[in-house]
């Protein structure tokens, strides 16, 4: 089985997703060294991957020859099994930066409902604003001064609002996108018999 690290990255190096992906294959002795390894579908792959699960939790050491023969072909079995990693990787990255690009949608299409409802709200507390109310018995200075910045504050930021209307959802969209991708083999792992 190699293993490979998949991770995508967005503006300022931010990393977006990561992904261990597994390519599986069956290894046998039989002219091993002549015949390339031919990488599973899914089916054996999940298979081999239930197999692991459970050798990790009963690990034993293997036997020494089965170690010396291994080492000798693990840089050609990588090598076999690297072309199915990549294409498997490129899959992936392809369906993950689809997927982000979605959810960035969503995302800045909810932010920009939030906004407006922010400027809905301002503009009717502007429109229910009745300067006139301030002079009434029992309204304090303190009080008085404080509605009318409230009112001056809310012109200021209905024009921040509509800024924002523009910049914030397009921002959330582009913290999304995928600018570079890495994909790194980090592992070969053999399974061997028991019996052998």
């Amino acid at each position: 089985m190699l293993l490979g690290r998949l991770a995508l990255y967005g503006p300022g190096a931010a990393r977006l997703h990561e992904e261990i992906i597994p390519v599986t294959a069956i290894w046998t002795e039989a002219d091993r060294d002549r015949r390339p390894l031919v990488a599973l579908g899914g089916r054996g792959e999940e298979t081999t991957l239930d197999q692991l699960e459970r050798a990790l939790r009963d690990a034993r050491r293997p036997p020494a020859a089965a170690i010396v023969r291994i080492r000798l072909l693990a840089q050609k079995d990588a090598g076999d099994l690297e072309p199915e990693l990549r294409r498997r990787a490129d899959e992936r990255r392809a369906q993950v930066a689809r997927d982000l690009a979605r959810r960035g949608e969503v995302e800045a299409r909810d932010l920009a409902r939030l906004i407006e409802a922010r400027r809905t709200r301002i503009a009717q507390a502007q429109r229910n604003f009745d300067p006139n109310q301030l002079f009434l018995p029992g309204i304090d200075d303190a009080e008085r001064r404080q509605r009318e910045q409230d009112y001056s504050h809310w012109r200021t930021r209905l024009g921040e609002i509509e800024r924002e209307i523009e910049a914030e959802p397009a921002r959330v969209r582009a913290s999304y996108e995928v600018r570079a991708s890495r994909l790194e083999p980090i592992g070969l792992v053999y399974l061997w018999p028991q019996s052998n």
